[in-house]
C-alpha cells in the first residue's frame, strides 16, 4: 500500500480542498500527469525529482496527485518564470492602482476624521462640510500620490506574494505545503507587503500632508519635493513604521482570508453538485469577488489602528525617533479614538479588496495564467 500519503488522505484532499484541482488543466502533460506542467522557473531539480518520482506514468497509478502541491505545477502558460511573474506583477499594479484610486473621496473623510476629529460628526457629515466649505474637487485631493503609489505596490506586493507564495511551499515540500498552507499564505504576504511598502511610503506621506493639509503643494511632484525639503529624504520615511505596523497584518489577513474563503466556497458548491471545474470563467470571478469581500473586511479591522496612526504621524512635523512619535501619538488618542474611521474604512476597504481580487483575477484571465481546470481529477488508486 502506498504511504506517501495515504489513499484516505488523499482522497480527504480531494474532498476539502478543491482550490488544489485548478492548478490542473488538461492542456498540458508533465512527469505522466495529464494536465499539469511543472514550473522551470525557481525549483530545484531536487524538487523537480521528488515531483516525477511521486507521480506514476498514469493517473491511475499516481501516489500523489498534482493538486496536492500546486506549488510544483504551473498555471496553462508556456512563458519562462520571470515573464510569469511579470504578469503577476503587471496584474497587481493595474488591480491596486485601480481600486485605490475609485476609493480616494472616501479615503480623503476618513484621514480628515483621523486627523480632525473634532470638526466633522460622521462621514455622511464630512463629505457635507467638505463639499460645502472646499467644494467638490477636494474630494479628489491626493489622487496622484494614491494612483502612483499603489501602481508601484500592487506591483511588487501581488508579484512577491505569488513568488514567496511557491518558494515556500518548495522548502515545506510537497505534503506540508499543503498542510500548513495557511502559515505559508501569511509568511509569504509579509514578505511581499514588506517589500511594496518601501516604495508607497514616500508617496503614502504626500498623500496625507496633501489631505490633511491642502495649501501645503499643488500636486504630487510639488507636495513629494516640498516634503523632501522639509524634512529630508528620511523624512518621507517617518511613516515606515506604522505603515508596515498597518500594512503587513492587513496584507497577511487579505490575502490568507481570500484563500481560506475560496477554499470554503469551492468546497460547499462542489458538496452540492457544482464543481470548480464546471464553473466558467465568469462565475469563478463571481466567487473572487465574495472572497473579497471578506478578506477586506477582516483586513480593515485588523489594521484599522494602526491606519490612524499613519495618518496621525504624518499630519505635522514631528521631533525624534518614528518609534517614539508613535509610542506618543497612540497615547494621546488612547484605545478608542485608534479606531476613528473604522466604520468608512470597513466600507472602503472592503470594497477595495474585493475589487483588487476580481480585476487581479481577470487580468490572469486576459494574460492566459487563470488557473481553470475543464475535467475534475480521477479517483487515486493504492499502489499495492
Amino acid at each position: 500500500m502506498a504511504s506517501l500519503p495515504s489513499v484516505h488522505f488523499l482522497s480527504q484532499l480531494q474532498s476539502v480542498n478543491p482550490v488544489f484541482n485548478s492548478f490542473s488543466k488538461d492542456t498540458k502533460t508533465a512527469a505522466g500527469f495529464p494536465g499539469s506542467v511543472s514550473y522551470s522557473f525557481g525549483v530545484s531539480d531536487q524538487h523537480k525529482k521528488v515531483n516525477q518520482g511521486l507521480l506514476a506514468s498514469s493517473p491511475t497509478e499516481s501516489r500523489v496527485p498534482s493538486f496536492v502541491f500546486p506549488h510544483l505545477v504551473a498555471p496553462s502558460i508556456s512563458e519562462d518564470g520571470i515573464t510569469l511573474y511579470l504578469k503577476y506583477a503587471l496584474g497587481g499594479a493595474i488591480c491596486c492602482s485601480v481600486t485605490h484610486s475609485s476609493t480616494v473621496p472616501i479615503d480623503v473623510v476618513k484621514t480628515r476624521l483621523q486627523t480632525d476629529p473634532g470638526r466633522y460628526k460622521g462621514m455622511i457629515d464630512g463629505f457635507r462640510t467638505i463639499v460645502k466649505e472646499e467644494g467638490a474637487s477636494m474630494l479628489l485631493q491626493g489622487l496622484g500620490p494614491t494612483a502612483v503609489g499603489y501602481f508601484l505596490q500592487g506591483t511588487f506586493k501581488f508579484g512577491f506574494y505569488e513568488f514567496f507564495k511557491k518558494y515556500f511551499s518548495e522548502l515545506a515540500g510537497p505534503e506540508n505545503a499543503v498542510t500548513f498552507r495557511f502559515p505559508i499564505w501569511l509568511t509569504a504576504g509579509a514578505c511581499a507587503e514588506f517589500i511594496a511598502d518601501l516604495f508607497l511610503c514616500p508617496l503614502e506621506a504626500t498623500r496625507i500632508r496633501l489631505v490633511a493639509e491642502p495649501s501645503f503643494a499643488k500636486g504630487l511632484t510639488d507636495g513629494f519635493m516640498k516634503l523632501a525639503k522639509e524634512e529630508g529624504f528620511m523624512g518621507l520615511y517617518k511613516g515606515l513604521g506604522p505603515i508596515l505596523f498597518k500594512q503587513v497584518p492587513y496584507t497577511m489577513a487579505k490575502f490568507s482570508v481570500f484563500e481560506t474563503a475560496q477554499e470554503v466556497i469551492y468546497r460547499t458548491l462542489r458538496n452540492i453538485g457544482y464543481p470548480r471545474e464546471s464553473m466558467s470563467e465568469g462565475m469563478q470571478l463571481v466567487v473572487s469577488l465574495n472572497s473579497g469581500v471578506l478578506a477586506g473586511l477582516a483586513a480593515a479591522i485588523v489594521s484599522q489602528p494602526a491606519d490612524t496612526v499613519l495618518s496621525k504621524i504624518n499630519q505635522v512635523k514631528t521631533e525624534g525617533s518614528t518609534a517614539k512619535a508613535i509610542v506618543t501619538i497612540m497615547k494621546q488618542l488612547g484605545f478608542r479614538k485608534l479606531f476613528l474611521g473604522t466604520g468608512p474604512r470597513c466600507l472602503m476597504v472592503g470594497w477595495l479588496t474585493a475589487g483588487q481580487f476580481f480585476i487581479y483575477d481577470y487580468v490572469k484571465q486576459l494574460l492566459g495564467i487563470f488557473p481553470t481546470q475543464q475535467s475534475a481529477p480521477k479517483p487515486i488508486a493504492a499502489k499495492v
